[in-house]
């Protein structure tokens, strides 16, 4: 079997090709403390650290110079110095100090990504110097711990960020892999207006956006009697999807009551190697013990569904490729037609 990231001998892959133009996750918030760090990102060695106003700053890790690792410098107010002739290099990537040199040369700079802190990762844009929507909201993560308890997970698998994103536009996977027994058919309706998920947050950008929302009714057999045991059940659930090119916000819901709103977003690291970060708000109710099993429950699913998807994201065909479809695919094939339009809108891959 080949490792995640891996590919036979003689494949080509253009990974940078099959990027949309997009916001992604670089590293958890929690990541990127004082000190300059390592970070692999589109199949590349970056470097990034903390400016003067502890704004994230993420750029490529090659000093200019003399192409020292920057990662193996120091954060000296909020400017990167390197470890080899401590040159000084300013949140905006220009070159601040050369010592002994009065005149710099205009040259002598980096040239970091656009970033944004937000949701507990610091965020970069791919594929173009300037963003072309904002990052979308995710409200629950600011509610507070009153209304929401929360959990994340982050998985690296051997797939493109739109293996990853395309498969919650698959509903007969839940029922082939997960192995969802339920009492009828699961249906699926695309959404193409942002505003059709007020419930989200602010909309997203019009062109950038693209959601479903996927119907299935109770669930029956053995699956059926563990749901009805622990109360789970019910005539009736929704998972509606809110997205934009490399992330998700979904939602949850059993005869219309919200049980848990998600956000799914990725890492591209590099060829078919990507990290699956997914955030959870579960719902509270107010009542404690209530409120601990939907929270274990509810972790339980979405992390045993997680690592039923991901043997099968390592062992696909490497790249994005196409195969043999049917009228049941129609999310798919549509979520795939939304994307390329964002990886032909790509100018700038540097």
């Amino acid at each position: 079997m080949r490792k995640p990231g891996t590919t036979r001998p003689g494949t080509r892959v253009r990974p940078r090709c099959l990027l949309a133009a997009s916001w992604y996750v670089a590293l958890p918030s929690a990541d990127l403390t004082d000190r300059p760090r390592t970070v692999r990102l589109f199949d590349r060695q970056l470097v990034a650290w903390r400016d003067g106003t502890g704004r994230p700053v993420l750029a490529p890790r090659e000093c200019p110079h003399m192409g020292a690792s920057l990662a193996e410098g120091k954060v000296i107010d909020g400017q990167l110095r390197c470890p080899f002739h401590h040159w000084r290099f300013d949140g905006s990537g220009a070159c601040v100090d050369i010592p002994g040199v009065q005149r710099i040369p205009r040259s002598a700079r980096l040239r970091p990504y656009a970033t944004i802190e937000r949701h507990g990762y610091v965020w970069v844009w791919y594929g173009s110097a300037e963003p072309l929507f904002p990052l979308p909201e995710f409200p629950p993560l600011a509610a507070g711990r009153g209304r929401y308890s929360y959990f994340r997970l982050a998985d690296t698998t051997g797939a493109t960020v739109r293996r990853i994103m395309e498969n919650t536009y698959d509903p007969d996977h839940l029922v082939a892999l997960h192995g969802l027994d339920v009492a009828g058919p699961l249906g699926l309706r695309l959404l193409t207006d942002a505003g059709e998920t007020p419930d989200h947050g602010p909309p997203i950008a019009a062109e950038a956006f693209l959601g479903a929302e996927l119907t299935w009714p109770r669930y029956a057999g053995k699956l059926g009697a563990v749901t009805r045991l622990l109360g789970t059940n019910a005539q009736q659930f929704v998972l509606r999807v809110d997205g934009w090119p490399s992330g998700q916000r979904i939602s949850y819901f059993a005869d219309g009551v919200l049980q848990y709103r998600l956000l799914l977003a990725a890492t591209p690291v590099a060829d078919n190697l990507t990290v699956q970060h997914i955030t959870v708000a579960v719902r509270r109710t107010g009542r404690f013990w209530r409120d601990v099993m939907q929270h274990v429950v509810n972790r339980m699913e979405i992390t045993f569904a997680s690592n039923q998807d991901l043997p099968i994201f390592d062992t696909i065909e490497p790249g994005d490729r196409h195969g043999i479809y049917l009228e049941r695919d129609r999310g798919v094939l549509r979520f795939r037609k939304h994307y390329q339009d964002w990886v032909d809108r790509v100018t700038d891959d540097a």
